[in-house]
């Protein structure tokens, strides 16, 4: 009976531990331990006049934090005619970035589906220093 309470014990432990694992992953990052935060937008520079459908490109540059910082996506929340921009970095603190050069500007593709008059408001971290494209469309 001791025998097979201890096999038992071992295979309930060997479940928990596995259960453990799966639960501590999703807590860890563990895509090489990069970090995911909001850039600081520097400047933007783009078309201020459109036609409707028209495919826009605008570029988007920030400041230089770091040669490991490398784009990972844009942020897009529209309002009416207020378009709110938001662009995150990934960074990974553990990589050895001396000597790396990495591009700090990326091309946000805008499509005005009607006309008007379009604000492009592109926001830093906590709503600071955003910069507004005003866009007209016809």
């Amino acid at each position: 009976m001791k025998k097979i309470l201890s096999v038992s014990s071992l295979i309930l432990m060997l479940a928990a531990a596995s259960c453990q694992k799966s639960e501590l992953k999703e807590v860890v990052n563990t895509d090489n331990f990069k970090e995911l935060r909001q850039a600081s937008i520097a400047g933007v520079n783009g078309p201020t006049a459109a036609t409707i459908n028209q495919e826009l490109t605008f570029t988007v540059s920030w400041p230089h934090s770091g040669n490991c910082e490398k784009f990972s996506t844009f942020k897009v929340d529209t309002l009416r005619d207020t378009t709110r921009v938001q662009l995150f970095t990934t960074t990974n603190p553990l990589e050895d970035c001396t000597g790396k050069e990495v591009e700090h500007s990326k091309e946000f593709k805008f499509t005005p589906v009607k006309s008007g008059t379009y604000f492009l408001k592109f926001i830093g971290p906590n709503g600071a220093k955003a910069i507004v494209d005003t866009l007209r469309v016809e």
